[in-house]
């Protein structure tokens, strides 16, 4: 059986622009996932209103980015601005541009939601049969918000948001388990500050010999956590989760097989220790000098992957 979650959310203020930039921050905390639709009264007004704020919010990663010296933080800013710039919107129903990423549409269209998307934005009242045909169309894992507070959900078989948030800790509680087999902790990752580079570089050199297990679990955890967000999350939780996020993003990088970014594109910290094609890494060291480094701590395993991967 599909499973369907709802979360109720008002927007901070009253009137269309408001209820754009609520939307709008939403769908950017989801933007991975993929294609979003928007229920509302007026599609074009709606369109018009959240593409002005999908405008402003990638203006204010663009000053993110230039903000910031870090290479792989310039990296995963430029992916998001690149993602942000690419979202195609439309008024249109999606069974007419299939292929786009923001859909504002009636209420009459509710039948017609496209198996891509991930998250439905309820800005208009629903009849309960309109709900029932909702719910019967939506992929499953799909999260409805609903700024109308329609009230009849649990009863239609929807799980609440935190049921997600849940499914994420749990989750959360299975790597950090296998971890602890490897006798890793994953608070000694950072310093609460910042990430702590030798704790990380001894993991990295443990994992690499368990890859498999850990990627697979990593997997299942960030996938999680893109399906519970938005989050709100304190700094101490928020930095575990960007530490073993990116020790994933570190083992994948070493590990054979093919090299992506989707794991940066889960991580929120700065950090000073991604490999890099270019000879040297951000602590200015060259491959020779690291590799040397690593071999005189006994990283044995780090030290050779790191040869693989860069030689």
């Amino acid at each position: 059986m599909t499973q369907v979650f709802y979360e109720q959310r008002r927007a901070a203020a009253r009137g269309t622009d408001s209820l754009a930039a609520d939307i709008t921050r939403h769908i950017h905390a989801r933007q991975n996932l993929g294609s979003a639709v928007i229920i509302c009264a007026q599609p074009i007004p709606m369109l018009s209103a959240v593409r002005k704020q999908w405008l402003r919010l990638a203006r204010t990663v663009q000053r993110q980015r230039a903000a910031t010296l870090n290479a792989d933080k310039i990296l995963k800013y430029t992916r998001s601005i690149t993602k942000m710039q690419h979202m195609r919107f439309t008024t249109k129903s999606p069974g007419i541009y299939p292929d786009h990423d923001i859909f504002c549409v009636t209420n009459q269209l509710v039948h017609t939601i496209p198996q891509g998307c991930q998250t439905i934005y309820l800005a208009d009242h629903l009849s309960h049969s309109m709900a029932k045909d909702l719910i019967l169309v939506a992929p499953t894992q799909t999260l409805i918000v609903d700024y109308k507070q329609y009230s009849e959900w649990e009863k239609l078989g929807l799980l609440p948001k935190r049921s997600l948030e849940e499914t994420l800790a749990a989750e959360w509680n299975r790597i950090n388990a296998f971890l602890a087999d490897q006798q890793i902790d994953s608070h000694n990752l950072h310093t609460g500050i910042m990430t702590n580079v030798t704790a990380m570089d001894i993991a990295l050199d443990i994992l690499l010999d368990t890859s498999h297990q850990f990627l697979e679990l990593a997997d299942v955890f960030q996938k999680a956590l893109s399906h519970a967000r938005p989050l709100r999350l304190s700094k101490p939780v928020r930095m575990q989760y960007d530490s073993v996020i990116l020790l994933a993003h570190r083992v994948q990088a070493l590990s054979p097989g093919e090299f992506s970014h989707r794991f940066l594109d889960s991580y929120n910290e700065d950090d000073t220790f991604f490999l890099y094609d270019n000879g040297k890494f951000a602590s200015g060291e060259t491959l020779r000098e690291r590799h040397t480094r690593y071999m005189q701590h006994g990283l044995v395993r780090l030290a050779q992957a790191l040869i693989r991967r860069y030689s």
